[in-house]
């Protein structure tokens, strides 16, 4: 706490709080005739004005450095309390809805007061929410704001000479009110008290509604977190969680969306007759939306699985479906294939998917036949790619998204269809699982830093011997 200081020297150090305005007490003493007494005044002026500043400066610096509320609180007030000639000061929090203020620092005579509750705003406090400006009143307006029930001291607290607030302002709204109490004088606060003080409480309202800002902000993040935590869960157990099994086969699949959640997925459906349904679809966007729209996709596939198994009928129905339900403009790309484990035969519909490729056991690539495939969810006639390959013993056939040919390296170069097959080559004599992983990290070191770009999913198909 600063004292009122007479006829300081020049050059003396002055402390940040005077009560007296020296510049206008220069004035005084040049307007009487009294250059030297006018000259210590200016000197003095001047002082204060240089601690001032630096002291804003410090205050300034101490906020940049934080994000926490409360450390904002604790800071300024054990500020403004050493600063100010005040044995109480009170920073207070008003919420204009409930028209109540809620004191998040209060301290008397270094004793800070624990006010765990909100209390309604008192008359001295609206005055300053009214006219957002500060507001000084000294014992005897005190007493009758008192006496009408306007005013209320704080319990533990005791009666003030001079009571000073001033307005925490965000933008033009009143936020809070920063107030200052004296207990053993009246006008205990001059004008550039004020005004030190507005500027303090302005570089704490910014701070504080930085940290509010900073604090939502991280709530938002942690709970889109928990969603997409729950949705990628909610993706996986919609995914097969076991690879098919039979006699002479073996199946490998991966998949890795490029956010939490993604719009590639695959699925295995068992049909009668020694089958298997192979579906690998991709959907046009990325995150939450995609993920929706593949839900809905793979709800859509098995249910109409389960009425009609020709491939072509399931797409043609799921696009009917998905015309009348998708009102977002996203379309999914999608081969369906059957696959009759007793011939090798996989008789597939294409719906503007990419083509598999097809090994023999030499590591050969196969021609695959290809015609014009639509998307589904756009067209109402959707043109449909039907083909049937068999996939030779010893052969294999992958299936995939355009996450793995469409990746690029830093210079924008793609993976390309060229090293899958050279990839597939090389490790064709592994498991289906170890072909997947494979490939995945070799895209994984092409691209480097700039991966993954897009969803990449992978089902490979091996036929023993």
């Amino acid at each position: 706490m600063g004292e009122k200081v007479k006829a300081n020297p020049p050059h003396q150090e002055i402390p940040v709080h005077q009560h007296k305005d020296f510049t206008l007490l220069a004035r005084e003493a040049s307007v009487e005739g009294d250059p030297d007494t006018a000259a210590k005044y200016y000197a003095q002026a001047a002082e204060q004005h240089v601690a001032e500043l630096a002291l804003i400066n410090s205050v300034q610096a101490g906020l940049s450095a934080n994000l926490e509320m409360e450390t904002i609180y604790n800071l300024v007030g054990d500020l403004l309390r050493e600063t100010f000639d005040a044995q109480i000061v009170m920073i207070s929090q008003y919420d204009p809805a409930t028209k109540r203020i809620f004191h998040h620092y209060a301290i008397e005579k270094g004793v800070h007061l624990h006010i765990t509750s909100w209390l309604p705003i008192d008359s001295s406090r609206a005055e300053i929410v009214r006219t957002r400006r500060p507001y000084m009143i000294n014992l005897r307006e005190i007493l009758r704001l008192l006496e009408a029930e306007k005013m209320h001291i704080v319990p533990g607290t005791k009666l003030p000479k001079t009571w000073m607030g001033v307005p925490m302002l965000v933008g033009n709204e009143v936020r809070g009110i920063v107030s200052l109490q004296n207990l053993d004088k009246e006008n205990a606060f001059s004008p550039s008290d004020i005004d030190l003080l507005m500027t303090l409480t302005n570089s704490m309202s910014m701070s504080l509604e930085n940290a509010r800002l900073f604090s939502e902000t991280q709530r938002l993040l942690q709970r889109l977190e928990e969603e997409i935590r729950v949705a990628r869960q909610t993706q996986k157990s919609i995914l097969p969680r076991r690879l098919p099994q039979h006699p002479g086969w073996e199946f490998g699949s991966l998949i890795i969306p490029a956010r939490g959640v993604g719009g590639d997925f695959y699925d295995f459906i068992p049909l009668a007759n020694d089958r298997l349904c192979v579906v690998v679809g991709d959907v046009s966007d990325k995150g939450l939306p995609a993920a929706l729209f593949m839900a809905l996709t793979f709800s859509l596939i098995r249910a109409v699985t389960g009425q009609a198994e020709n491939p072509l009928q399931v797409l043609l129905e799921v696009n009917r479906y998905l015309l009348k339900m998708n009102a977002s403009g996203m379309f999914v790309t999608l081969l369906y294939g059957v696959l009759d484990f007793r011939t090798g035969v996989l008789h597939y519909s294409r719906a503007g998917h990419l083509p598999p490729i097809l090994l023999d056991e030499m590591g050969l690539c196969l021609e695959v036949p290809v015609t014009n495939g639509q998307p589904l969810g756009l067209f109402n006639k959707i043109q449909i790619d039907q083909q049937e390959v068999t996939i030779p013993p010893g052969g294999l056939v992958l299936l995939f998204s355009d996450g793995l040919n469409e990746a690029s390296d830093t210079l924008g170069n793609e993976y390309g269809f060229q090293r899958i097959k050279e990839e597939l080559c090389r490790y064709q004599g592994e498991t289906g699982s170890v072909i997947c992983k494979k490939l995945w990290q070799s895209v994984k070191a092409y691209s480097s830093e700039m991966f993954p770009q897009d969803d990449f999913t992978t089902v490979v198909i091996k036929r023993h011997k």
